[in-house]
């Protein structure tokens, strides 16, 4: 039996990445639930101090859904979905980010997702289809991952739902 070693690396990388992506939401979801302020550090070390930039502060106002500005068209080419959202933080090179979304009822369509993201729901719920798939539903204190090159639809219910997102994109997320 021969061993593609460039697909092993690529799957342990991917394991990697997903398992620093649910670590870093679960770490988000247990700040949120247990009343405390939850922050998170920039990846990168300031040269002088040898320290981490700047915390980033995930606050109880925004995770509970105010201050998100106006709803607006989500990607309007991809669904009917009306958002508004903010995003906490980007890395400096942009392949690593995480903000606060909110949707009124709608649903969207993903093809070959570009980007692995992790979604931790708040308030409300999803409804992820997989193409080819059965409908599955995530409610509030309930997360999920969509894998680069997922497709399927993704759709807001009548009560709307908030989310965390945490993604690692290979550039900001949507372009």
């Amino acid at each position: 039996m021969r061993i593609n070693k460039g697909k092993r690396f690529y799957k342990r990388t991917s394991s990697n990445v997903i398992g620093f992506l649910l670590w870093s939401s679960l770490m988000v979801v247990v700040g949120a639930i247990g009343g405390d302020f939850l922050s998170i550090a920039k990846s990168h070390a300031q040269p002088s101090q040898g320290l981490h930039s700047a915390i980033v502060r995930l606050d109880k106002v925004r995770l509970g859904g105010q201050n998100l500005g106006e709803f607006s068209p989500y990607e309007p080419e991809r669904g009917d979905l009306i958002s508004r959202g903010y995003d906490y933080y980007y890395s400096d090179d942009e392949q690593f980010g995480l903000g606060v979304w909110e949707s009124k009822p709608g649903s969207m369509v993903y093809r070959d997702l570009q980007y692995d993201e992790v979604m931790i729901v708040l308030d409300g719920s999803l409804v992820m289809t997989q193409s080819g798939g059965d409908p599955e539903i995530f409610s509030a204190g309930e997360g999920l991952v969509l894998p680069h090159g997922w497709s399927g639809t993704l759709t807001v219910p009548k009560e709307g739902a908030r989310k965390i997102w945490v993604s690692y994109m290979g550039g900001i997320k949507g372009e």
